[in-house]
């Protein structure tokens, strides 16, 4: 009797620390793949702000595209980012558009800052 008490205290146990290992690898793993974040502006050769772009950003493996408005000083930001995808951002403005910029998964920055320049001379 008293050692099967034993043996189930053993198991209990096992199953206990095998629970929070699991708890801490699960936390460890959410720790560095915290969600990230892009931001910046869009501005003219001239540098000066762009009012009303349309700020775009891809997910290369889903292909989903999320879209941002600028602010009156040509801001945007793109929030909850997920940290093992790779993402491609440019900007357009009346008809014009910018360079096409990469946020890769492997970028240790969790909240980058990536200018975008729409040339407006171009036709």
């Amino acid at each position: 009797m008293r050692v099967l008490r034993i043996h189930r205290l053993l198991v209990v146990a096992s199953v206990l620390v095998t629970a929070l290992l699991c708890l801490g690898v699960s936390h460890a793993q959410r720790m560095s793949g915290e969600l990230r974040g892009v931001e910046g502006s869009v501005r003219d050769r001239s540098n000066e702000p762009l009012r009303g772009a349309v700020v775009q950003i891809e997910a290369e493996d889903t292909m989903v595209i999320q879209s941002y408005v600028t602010d009156e000083r040509g801001i945007y930001h793109f929030r909850n980012l997920r940290p093992n995808a790779d993402y491609r951002i440019w900007a357009t403005f009346r008809g014009h558009r910018s360079r096409t910029e990469e946020l890769s998964q492997f970028d240790r920055n969790v909240n980058r800052s990536i200018p975008l320049v729409i040339d407006l001379s171009r036709e």
